[in-house]
């Protein structure tokens, strides 16, 4: 029996391969079984079937349910691949380079008969879990699994965290709440029975098997990245039907590990004693991760608008005001980041007193490497305006960290007005706090300021012992990038010198490790180099 286009327009509910499937309700119901889908796989869904007598584009899918958000094919096949777990694999075929066609038989249902019985079996179902809920809270339910933290911090002092990081979160989670959290020996004996290793991120297929052989309905997947006194985690909550992905920042890998806790324990828990205020927005956490992983790959473009789209649900978001901030600077708009960056500073209050310091400490970075138009003698002044402000901040909340950053910061601008004894003695107190850290890369900027100070002055004997030093540290700790920056910074005085050959042979050797490396910003960092572009980037 066929059925008028008109019909299937005006309906809301439909019958296929034994589903009672409810768009206004978003139910999809078969016998004792009622699932809820996603509002975005729902508009999927509804499309594919009002349109199941041809093939819908990826592109028509993702211009009309992602429309004001720039994302990735990636989403419309997380949103299909849901729908195929509720009606099986072959309800939607496949037609490469096409698109989707629904192909199973399919019925548009009009009566009201039709849509009391899909109420009544929900509701049916739903006395159920409220009757099961009495003895046992919904939220205990959750079965957890942590996978190996991916290390991806770029030195060789972090090799422990993989495994002592997915010990770490599974033990405090399963201790401070009543939620269910399998064992990490569990996870690495069903990881090795998968086939995947604890080095390896697993491919869908292997999260698939996972999530059966460990009856897990939420797996998660972290990723540690940044460096000593500035971490970020970044984290994937793989549901049964959904993926959600976030970022949180520390000072220390446990504080990282700690937040991502504290935000699972309050979400799913019951019994859990939290500390300090969270923000949560469930887009604009997701935006704001995909954002940042966009921009660590150096597609800026791409960034802002998720970046912007995160801003507009969570204004408040600062980590997102300034990953927007960098991308139009790494865009050389650096006059749109100073923009984003004072709407920063003139925000009425600001609890997060690092991110303010961050903002005055960027503005200062951007006049001092990318000049403006200004007069230089007045921009260096407001560059020196700004990194006083982030100093002061920094010294109130006693973080060393920043502190050495702004002295690093404010020997650069006093050696650029040629006051070489100031700008010696700022990047000296610089050093010192940089040697109090775990981690002793972080000493290498400023061993490469002073080398730079000195090659000014003519002392290149001196300014060679100072790169010697950072190119030690920098071997010693398995650092790239710190071997890239100091590389470079040789090849800049060979050329000082005139020696040509030699700056070009530094060069060669930092593109060498660059490309091993696999990081694309430290690749463009060496092109800018051959290329006589600034090789001054915002991360």
């Amino acid at each position: 029996m066929g059925f008028s286009k008109g019909l299937f327009r005006r309906a809301s509910q439909f019958k296929s391969l034994g589903f009672v499937i409810d768009l206004k309700l978003g139910v999809i119901s078969k016998a004792r079984m009622c699932h809820r889908v996603r509002a975005k796989t729902l508009q999927v869904l509804q499309i594919l079937l009002l349109n199941n007598h041809q093939i819908v584009s990826k592109q028509r899918l993702l211009e009309a349910i992602w429309q004001d958000v720039v994302v990735q094919e990636q989403v419309l096949t997380q949103s299909i691949k849901e729908l195929r777990d509720i009606f099986g694999a072959d309800a939607i075929k496949t037609f490469p380079k096409a698109g989707y066609q629904w192909v199973a038989p399919v019925r548009p249902l009009v009566s009201v008969k039709a849509s009391v019985l899909v109420l009544a079996s929900c509701c049916a179902i739903v006395i159920a879990l409220l009757s099961s809920l009495v003895a046992t809270p919904h939220k205990a339910h959750l079965n957890i699994a942590f996978l190996p933290v991916e290390n991806a911090i770029p030195d060789e002092i972090h090799q422990w965290v993989p495994l002592r990081g997915m010990e770490y979160l599974s033990q405090q989670l399963q201790h401070h709440s009543d939620l269910q959290v399998i064992g990490h020996d569990q996870v690495l004996y069903a990881l090795e029975y998968s086939k995947a290793t604890a080095s390896l991120q697993p491919t869908e297929d292997m999260l698939v098997r996972l999530q059966r052989k460990l009856a897990a309905n939420l797996i998660v997947l972290t990723r540690i990245t940044g460096y000593p006194q500035d971490y970020q985690l970044h984290y994937t909550l793989v549901f049964e039907h959904s993926i959600e992905k976030g970022v949180e920042f520390a000072q220390t890998i446990e504080q990282s590990f700690d937040k991502l806790i504290a935000m699972l324990a309050k979400r799913y828990a019951e019994q859990y004693q939290l500390t300090g205020k969270n923000w949560h927005s469930d887009f604009s956490n997701e935006a704001f991760a995909r954002g940042v992983e966009l921009y660590l790959q150096q597609a800026y473009q791409q960034a802002i608008p998720l970046l912007s789209s995160a801003l507009q649900v969570e204004p408040n978001l600062l980590a997102a005001r300034r990953y927007l901030a960098a991308s139009y600077a790494n865009l050389d708009r650096q006059g749109e980041a100073i923009a984003i960056l004072q709407h920063t500073i003139e925000l009425p209050s600001i609890e997060n007193t690092r991110e303010l310091i961050r903002a005055h400490l960027m503005i200062g970075y951007l006049l001092i490497n990318w000049p403006q138009g200004e007069p230089r003698v007045k921009e260096l002044q407001d560059a020196q305006s700004h990194i006083e402000q982030a100093q002061k901040l920094a010294q109130n909340q006693q973080d060393k960290l920043f502190i050495a950053y702004t002295y690093e910061e404010l020997g650069k601008i006093k050696r650029l007005q040629g006051q070489f004894e100031q700008a010696t003695q700022l990047i000296t107190q610089a050093l010192e706090y940089h040697q109090s850290f775990y981690g002793q890369y972080g000493q290498t900027a400023a061993l490469i300021e002073l080398a730079r100070v000195k090659a000014e002055q003519g002392q290149f004997s001196l300014a060679n012992q100072y790169l010697k030093q950072a190119q030690d540290i920098a071997d010693d700790n398995g650092a790239p990038a710190n071997q890239i920056w100091v590389l470079l910074a040789k090849a800049d005085i060979a050329r000082l010198q005139n020696e040509l050959i030699k700056a070009e042979q530094y060069a060669v050797h930092a593109q060498s490790i660059a490309r091993h490396s696999d990081q694309p910003h430290l690749i463009s960092r060496v092109e800018d180099w051959f290329n006589d572009r600034s090789p001054y980037s915002l991360n």
